[in-house]
């Protein structure tokens, strides 16, 4: 519906006025309490098609709207900031997908609760935001970008890919995150150290590990773990006494040695790992979850009690039996194996990141 060239944009949106878009708009000159009372009983598909007739309807939409989406459009630094608070104060869902012009982007919001970014133009994030509960962010992870979380004592889920890890941004979560139950890191540039502590964690994700990290987790109420990678990072320290499931992605790398390093790492994170009631290995060869007898000779086998492990693999293994001797070596009480052969798309489901 409308003219040529007046479809609906983003430009449209925030830059609607009180005008009349033609002589006939009549819905313009009814009072705004009106409108607001017509716009609660509308269906959204109604409310989209009204916003082509009149501009004060468009700009009254707008103000309603609790869920702002945005998607392959060219968005201004001040502008946006600015309009979220004039034209969309009611927004608490905020989501950004493959925008491109802002290279640093500063949010003063008190009303957001959601917030999801999708793009790898950004280069600096600086979000006050005290009432946000998720927040999710995905850039480029060849070209990161700095984030800044101001107070967010009522952040529950973190989702962090494409982002220049500050080895303190997690370290004091009782403090900066104090109800935070989730967390993931995924293609993330860390350098050095990386240092997560919180009392009310519960789930934690750390994927697709390209470089050498030092890692110290402080989790006393930590029930899942998760980590994939083609390098085993050194763990300097895990405390997660509660833990019930960790889930080990391991992938082949021709550029990374499965010597006596590389496994000396997976048998000491396995060893930190062993309040874990079940133990789940994904790879796409589990020939090197196979520990050569010559390292079983001189290395301790990491786990403890009854404990289940199971393998999913994404092709039918020539190495079934080593495996098992290897995984019966790895928990000599062990309580129950399982191998699995599942397709790629199976296996490393929700790990097909575009970053």
């Amino acid at each position: 519906m409308g003219r040529r060239g007046e479809k609906r944009s983003w430009d449209r949106i925030w830059n609607g006025k009180h005008g009349i878009l033609d002589p006939q708009d009549t819905i313009s000159r009814l009072p705004e309490n009106v409108l607001h009372h017509i716009i609660s009983f509308l269906p959204s598909t109604d409310k989209d098609q009204l916003q082509f007739l009149s501009r004060k309807w468009n700009r009254l939409y707008a103000q309603s709207q609790k869920k702002l989406f945005l998607k392959g459009v060219r968005l201004d630094e001040q502008k946006f900031s600015k309009s979220l608070v004039d034209v969309f104060p009611s927004v608490e869902d905020l989501s950004l997908e493959y925008y491109s012009g802002m290279k640093k982007l500063r949010l003063v919001n008190y009303k957001l609760k959601i917030i999801k970014l999708y793009c790898g133009s950004l280069k600096n994030l600086d979000l006050t935001t005290p009432h946000l509960e998720y927040f999710e962010f995905v850039g480029y992870r060849f070209d990161p970008c700095r984030i800044e979380l101001g107070i967010c004592k009522q952040l529950r889920f973190v989702t962090l890919g494409g982002v220049a890890m500050d080895n303190m941004m997690f370290a004091d979560c009782n403090s900066s995150f104090p109800v935070l139950q989730a967390l993931t890191l995924f293609g993330c540039d860390m350098k050095g150290h990386i240092n997560i502590s919180s009392n009310s964690l519960d789930h934690l994700s750390l994927l697709r590990f390209k470089r050498p990290v030092d890692v110290t987790i402080d989790c006393p109420n930590l029930h899942f773990f998760e980590y994939s990678g083609s390098r085993i990072v050194p763990f300097l320290d895990l405390n997660m006494p509660y833990l019930e499931v960790a889930r080990i992605e391991i992938y082949s790398d021709w550029n990374q040695k499965h010597d006596e390093l590389w496994y000396g790492r997976l048998i000491e994170m396995l060893g930190d790992l062993n309040h874990a009631n079940l133990v789940v290995f994904i790879t796409d060869s589990d020939k090197i979850l196979v520990i050569p007898k010559r390292y079983r000779e001189i290395l301790v086998p990491p786990l403890k009690g009854f404990v289940k492990l199971v393998t999913w693999s994404t092709y039918i293994s020539r190495y079934y039996a080593d495996l098992i001797n290897s995984f019966l070596w790895l928990s000599p009480d062990i309580m129950s194996i399982a191998a699995q052969c599942r397709s790629t798309a199976d296996a490393f489901r929700n790990r097909d990141y575009t970053t």
